[in-house]
């Protein structure tokens, strides 16, 4: 393939991010008013209920004061309950309330019916062939990180932008109020 055409595959590509990025925003998803990051949040607490806070920030790479803040915001609005642990009283542990797993059963709808319809201009073979190459430009931007130590990315200090294999480490922001679709989505995105 010439450069020329090199540069407009990665044009093409960083295009299509930007709208997928746009495009799931746009839709919303039903998240009833929550961010994707506590959207994420939610679901991560669904599959590890009574996680401490400190392990759901370390899952989620944001600051423990982001985590406190977006688990105030889904406490105030009753998704969730925070109890202290009855074996250390300085460790908070996180539950989903039923309206918690009310509110991830209608993101989980919502998010496959986006994918579904993101995807219905291929093939089911195109889809296949899409992941292959999908998987193998994932894994050379991994050798590339781990040739230059590592996935951090200027500017953002945690490195939740990280490669491809730290599935479920760049779930979200935190801190901010919306999450970059990158190479690989974490599995359950």
């Amino acid at each position: 393939m010439s450069k020329t055409n090199t540069n407009k595959l990665y044009q093409a590509l960083h295009r299509l991010n930007r709208q997928m990025h746009r495009s799931y925003h746009r839709e919303g998803h039903g998240k009833g008013g929550l961010y994707h990051g506590q959207a994420n949040l939610l679901r991560i607490i669904l599959q590890n209920d009574g996680a401490s806070q400190r392990d759901l920030a370390e899952q989620l790479d944001v600051r423990p004061s982001s985590m406190t803040e977006m688990l105030t915001k889904l406490e105030q609005s009753g998704l969730i309950l925070r109890k202290q642990d009855d074996k250390d009283q300085r460790v908070m542990r996180i539950y989903l309330t039923e309206e918690g797993k009310k509110a991830v059963e209608k993101i989980a709808e919502s998010k496959d019916a986006f994918v579904e319809s993101f995807f219905k201009a291929l093939t089911e073979d195109e889809r296949e062939q899409l992941l292959i190459l999908t998987e193998k430009l994932c894994a050379n931007l991994e050798a590339a990180e781990d040739s230059h130590g590592g996935g951090m990315h200027r500017g953002h200090g945690s490195g939740h932008h990280g490669s491809c294999r730290k599935k479920g480490m760049h779930q979200g922001h935190g801190h901010h109020k919306h999450q970059h679709h990158h190479c690989c989505p974490a599995e359950g995105e």
